[in-house]
């Protein structure tokens, strides 16, 4: 059977049904990868648990998932604990896909994910986010202008953006450093959808004690003194809603 566990954003967020599964499969792995935490890690939940935990990443997840269903035919229980909700990554979909197809039971045990907790806090109208995006690091010194025509996109259907920000190698990148990309791509595009005055709202440590959730312009947002991460980010459409307006101001 192959279980994957939503651990949620933070330690308070920890479901009895995670804690359990995470207990009971034979072998436990940790997606390292697709998500991070403000204050959950290998070294937490191996106390917690009492048991040993396997850091998985991208290699892992995606292109030695033989290896996982190896385990699973020899007989094992298998767990992808992760971040979040498990299914928000189509990593993990992928390879629920696959081990379905080859026979084996899936288990999903959901968990509060970024996005969904963001957009709460954010008090924007959940129906009016349209497609979300990653913001990723510069590859072979290119920059990846797909987040900017997702903006352009959705603002000009009136919907808000979600950005999540590229975690490399363990590293994830901050909010300053997504904005100096937002505002490269808008050098290249020139169509005015990043400008000095573009209104965001920058997330911080969601989950933690020291969370933070703050409505800034891009020229603000370029001052501001940020929280350790993780970071994620909303481009608001520019189409409010009176009660968006209103609830913006609760966050400057």
């Amino acid at each position: 059977m192959l279980y994957f566990i939503g651990l949620g954003l933070a330690k308070k967020f920890l479901t009895q049904a995670s804690i359990e599964a995470m207990r009971k499969v034979d072998v436990l792995y940790l997606d390292a990868y697709t998500s991070l935490s403000c204050d959950i890690n290998k070294e937490y939940l191996e106390k917690l648990l009492g048991r040993q935990i396997i850091l998985a990443d991208r290699s892992t997840l995606e292109n030695n998932s033989k290896n996982i269903i190896k385990l699973l035919k020899e007989g094992k229980s298998v767990g992808i604990a992760t971040i979040g909700d498990p299914m928000i990554a189509t990593t993990h979909v992928s390879l629920a896909t696959e081990a379905k197809n080859k026979g084996y039971n899936v288990v999903i045990i959901p968990g509060i994910s970024v996005h969904c907790y963001i957009i709460s806090k954010s008090m924007l109208s959940s129906y009016k986010f349209g497609r979300s995006v990653t913001v990723v690091y510069p590859y072979d010194k290119i920059l990846d202008t797909t987040p900017y025509e997702v903006i352009k996109d959705n603002s000009s259907r009136g919907l808000h953006t979600i950005l999540y920000l590229d975690l490399k190698e363990g590293k994830p990148m901050i909010a300053k450093d997504a904005i100096s990309l937002l505002l490269q791509m808008e050098e290249i595009k020139k169509e005015g959808i990043i400008t000095p005055n573009t209104q965001i709202i920058i997330g911080q440590r969601l989950g933690c004690e020291d969370e933070e959730v703050k409505a800034l312009t891009i020229s603000e947002s370029l001052e501001y003194k940020y929280k350790d991460p993780p970071h994620i980010i909303i481009v608001p459409s520019k189409n409010l809603h009176y009660m968006e307006v209103e609830a913006l101001k609760c966050l400057h």
